[in-house]
């Protein structure tokens, strides 16, 4: 490679790695009080890592957009019981389905894998001991994520 395409691809990178990345001081994991015993507690997180540095999958629950999911960063979401699909997609969509029970936790680990324009997100229910271990990495996305209510609400628009 020359050295202007090295430093074509190095400057790439850099931008894409900017547009993605946390911002700085942003908060490291703490666990989540502000749950209600009618809900679950739903981590989402991200280690941190080069592959796919870049770029910040949109994670949607139901069909309904929570929070962008930058390369070590998390979010929670509390979900009212019942079936919740989270979601994310680039040029590839990966889904997972949890059944929600109230009271209950959960961390679904999203990762990225290469594709053939843009890399192809995954998300994967892991254990309750693999989550709380992995996601002490992460920091807060800084994010307002929607109430299970809201998102509930969202849903039924979209399906009439």
């Amino acid at each position: 490679m020359t050295p202007v395409k090295n430093l074509t691809a190095l400057t790439a990178t850099a931008l894409l790695s900017a547009c993605a990345s946390l911002p700085k001081g942003a908060p490291p994991f703490t666990p989540d009080t502000s749950g209600t015993a009618d809900k679950a507690t739903v981590y989402l997180y991200r280690s941190s890592g080069f592959a796919g540095s870049g770029l910040a999958p949109n994670i949607e629950a139901n069909g309904v957009p929570l929070a962008d999911l930058p390369a070590g960063g998390y979010f929670v979401y509390h979900a009212a019981p019942g079936e919740v699909e989270f979601f994310a997609r680039t040029e590839a969509k990966t889904s997972v389905t949890i059944d929600a029970k109230a009271g209950e936790t959960y961390y679904i680990k999203g990762t990225i894998s290469m594709g053939a324009f843009v890399g192809h997100p995954h998300l994967v229910l892991v254990s309750n001991e693999t989550g709380a271990r992995e996601i002490k990495e992460c920091k807060q996305v800084p994010t307002t994520v929607p109430t299970s209510e809201q998102v509930a609400a969202a849903h039924l628009s979209k399906a009439q």
